[in-house]
């Protein structure tokens, strides 16, 4: 089950997380999202999710206002409830953890039925162990106005107007035109495709935010336009009943001060009459028509706020013509999030809105209980060529490929994980004191391979019978140990089925060090993880396995450690940091397991290993909308290996000569690297004495 949490801490997500599976022994894939606009953004871009789990105080508010704060509240809840559909049109179950101040009398419990909000908890009602219940088993219907303690016949189950057009609907359609600037031959056919997906009222809503020079192009060349507005005309000289009354959330239609005054003596419908009627006259466009074939999804901006002023309400309006055909539009005052048009600030929030991404398509919506919107199907509303067109990929965060539910167990030697078939090992029997499997990995040019290699000839040279597994897609092993030496190359061909069939017979380098690389590009048959690492657990002591970023997710479920290898450039921390978030989601990241090795460390400014070890403790989203906790900064073991240019040359000539060794380096690197063999490998204090990282500060966790 995939859930999305938008709650103030982290902590609570992961509270939850951890009961949910000790109550039902079964893992939860999540998300966690710290803004309301982030939830929208996220349920469009991912429509998997099976629960959805908020809480009500999510976002601080500056005052104590509570009728603004409740307005805000149901607006982002309504518009929430919009996207909650997974790609059948099944609705997504929300689950609201309502603030102190709510009761069973409070009017807003009503509204949240109304919007098909069942999952609610209230007062004593909200602890984690109920929200498990919740996720586990949402309320029906008939069980949320029980709970609730409503009658039918209370309820409003329509939030604003069938006939709503929503902000950001509005929003997507002014940063279209925006885009498309004095390409004025485009505006009617967009006007169009418009139509074509709204009915008359939402059409007299969207019309009356178009920008002027738009209006101006449709009045001479769309019939629909004029239609539109010769009707509105009509109706409001027939029937004041027959206007349209609705507002769109969180925009005023007519609030400014020349049609405050003006509505006192004149229609705003029979103002556009005129309008026409002076334009009409203008000139029409002769240029031929191009249709629009997409919209990228950057140029959206998010309008906080819209106020109309302008020629657009005078009774005499004036276009200014450009060249004969080029009609240059009349701005509307158009608030918008980094323009430079002043923004009239919200008040009563703790913090500014994020931008609203554009509308992704939209299954319609069903067994909420609330009437179906004419629009339900949100879709990005100038994408006419369709054949042309090509959808961006969203990332499964989760990639979930099987329904099974893995069993909780706190041992990860014995834990059974069936999320996306990882293969378990069964090495305990071979696994004794004096045998251990590790892991390294980090991202390219950061040393991991550096650090497996002079480990390996560390470990070799005491006397340890040690293994190099090179599954790295590089596989830079194979490189260095073949010598190019043919008869190594055909060995290094065949290692990898030598394992599989119980023949532990790899690339020699010496009496105590055997080295397991594979051509590069062949990763045939790598993916057998029990017979590979059956094979070389019985017959060496120590298997260092030097991994990336595609290394098969069932090497680092079944090492007893993983060594995460950074450098100081902090450029090269966010996609370990991704990694290892997909790794934590798999169920597969246990903290016990890790360790870092702080590796070509020098001494920078404002930049120390904490610090290093602080940025790669959390995943970032690179838009910020969340943050994932990967593991304990405060707790985790670590130790460093400094950079000197002594040891990097002599590196390099090692590589040329095909021969590593360790008789170059300077004393200092040669004792950081025992002190680092003694953390992976705890028996050498017999041949170094006391574990020298035990005395050394460096080594002290963060």
């Amino acid at each position: 089950m995939k859930v999305l949490f938008a709650v103030s801490d982290e902590n609570i997500s992961e509270s939850i997380v951890k009961e949910y599976q000790k109550m039902y022994k079964e893992i939860l894939s999540y998300k966690n999202v710290y803004y309301f606009n982030a939830i929208i953004k996220e349920l469009q871009k991912d429509k998997s999710y099976d629960r959805i789990v908020i809480s009500e105080d999510l976002e601080p508010f500056a005052s104590n206002n509570y009728d603004s704060i409740d307005k805000f509240i149901f607006e982002k809840l309504d518009n929430i409830s919009d996207e909650a559909t997974d790609p059948t049109g099944k609705e997504t179950e929300i689950i609201l953890i309502t603030t102190e101040r709510r009761n069973f009398e409070d009017g807003m419990l009503l509204k949240f039925f109304g919007i098909g909000v069942y999952n609610a908890l209230i007062g004593q009602d909200k602890s984690i162990e109920n929200v498990c219940e919740l996720i586990r088993k949402p309320r029906t219907k008939k069980e949320a106005k029980q709970y609730y303690k409503i009658d039918s016949d209370d309820v409003n189950y329509q939030t604003e107007s069938e006939n709503d057009v929503s902000e950001s609907e509005i929003q997507n359609i002014l940063a279209h035109y925006k885009k498309l600037g004095k390409n004025t031959e485009k505006y009617t056919d967009s006007f169009n495709n418009i139509v074509s997906q709204y009915n008359d009222a939402q059409l007299k809503i969207i019309i009356n935010f178009l920008p002027v020079g738009v209006k101006a192009v449709l009045e001479a060349e769309s019939p629909k336009y004029q239609e539109l507005v010769m009707k509105s005309g009509k109706n409001a000289k027939n029937s004041k009943n027959n206007q349209s009354q609705y507002t769109p959330r969180k925009i005023n239609n007519y609030n400014s001060p020349e049609i405050k005054q003006t509505n006192s003596n004149v229609n705003v419908d029979e103002i556009k009459i005129d309008m026409i009627e002076n334009r009409l006259n203008a000139p029409r466009m002769t240029k031929p028509v191009v249709i629009p074939t997409e919209l990228e999804s950057t140029s959206a901006k998010r309008v906080t706020n819209i106020t109309k002023v302008g020629p657009e309400f005078n009774s005499k309006p004036k276009i200014e013509q450009k060249d004969e055909q080029e009609i240059e539009p009349t701005p509307v005052t158009v608030e918008i999030e980094d323009e430079e048009v002043a923004e009239t600030p919200k008040k009563g929030r703790g913090r500014p809105r994020k931008i609203q991404p554009e509308d992704v398509v939209q299954a319609p919506k069903k067994g909420r209980g609330r009437p179906k919107k004419e629009q339900a199907q949100d879709v990005n509303l100038f994408d006419l060529d369709e054949s042309n067109s090509t959808p961006q990929e969203s990332v499964n965060l989760f990639e979930l490929e099987s329904e099974e539910k893995p069993v909780e167990n706190n041992d990860f030697n014995n834990s059974i994980i069936q999320q996306k078939t990882v293969q378990h090992v069964d090495l305990s029997n071979l696994l004794t004191r004096e045998k251990k499997v590790v892991s390294f990995v980090g991202t390219t040019k950061n040393g991991t391979s550096f650090i497996v290699n002079n480990l390996a000839e560390l470990f070799s040279s005491m006397g340890i019978s040690t293994a190099i597994l090179d599954m790295t897609k590089s596989r830079n092993a194979y490189y260095i140990y073949t010598k190019n030496e043919e008869k190594l190359r055909n060995i290094a061909e065949r290692c990898i089925n030598n394992l599989r069939s119980n023949i532990p017979e790899g690339i020699p380098v010496n009496k105590n060090l055997t080295v397991y690389a594979a051509v590069p590009g062949n990763n045939q048959n790598i993916e057998d993880v029990e017979n590979i690492l059956t094979t070389l657990v019985q017959n060496y002591s120590l298997v260092l396995i030097d991994c990336d970023f595609d290394t098969p997710i069932e090497y680092f479920y079944n090492s007893q450690e993983i060594y995460l290898v950074q450098s100081m450039d902090v450029l090269t921390i966010q996609p370990l940091t991704a990694f290892l978030r997909d790794l934590k989601n798999k169920n597969i990241l246990y903290e016990q397991k890790i360790k870092i090795i702080i590796n070509k460390e020098q001494k920078v400014a404002g930049l120390s290993p904490k610090v290093i070890i602080g940025g790669m403790a959390f995943y970032n989203d690179p838009t910020m909308s969340f943050m994932t906790e990967l593991f304990d900064r405060t707790t985790v073991k670590y130790t460093t290996i400094p950079f000197e240019m002594q040891n990097y040359s002599a590196y390099l000539e090692s590589l040329v000569n095909c021969n590593i060794t360790l008789k170059p380096y300077t004393k200092l690197f040669n004792a950081k690297l025992k002190d680092l063999a003694n953390i992976v490998y705890p028996l050498l204090e017999q041949q170094f004495g006391k574990r020298m990282f035990s005395k050394n500060p460096i080594n002290k966790p963060y």
